[in-house]
């Protein structure tokens, strides 16, 4: 089973989004484990990740993101309204397009 993280800047938002694209990913029968962080605990958990999806609002930290996860792994920005309007279905949508990995 793969492992998708979200990271937004406090956690608040990426949690809840991060039950709603995993409820969807069950429905789906997609064998998913979709998780959130804050920015300022992302080192600490992202190594137990496969792929990681970044809230739009802290897009301007990717470049640092990825230097924590290290070269290989799949990381993104997730798109700004499907991200507000907490749309499960769609982000999990954007991620499994963006990120064959998690398809794998």
């Amino acid at each position: 089973m793969k492992k998708l993280l979200i990271c937004c800047l406090f956690g608040n938002t990426a949690q809840s989004l991060a039950k709603k694209m995993q409820h969807s990913a069950d429905e789906q029968g997609i064998k998913i484990l979709v998780s959130a962080v804050g920015l300022d605990n992302f080192a600490s958990v992202a190594p137990a990740f496969d792929a990681y999806l970044v809230a739009p609002h802290i897009q301007y930290k990717l470049e640092d993101l990825r230097k924590e996860i290290g070269e290989g792994l799949p990381i993104t920005v997730i798109e700004s309204y499907p991200f507000a309007s907490l749309d499960g279905e769609k982000v999990l949508a954007f991620a499994l397009e963006n990120m064959p990995e998690l398809a794998q």
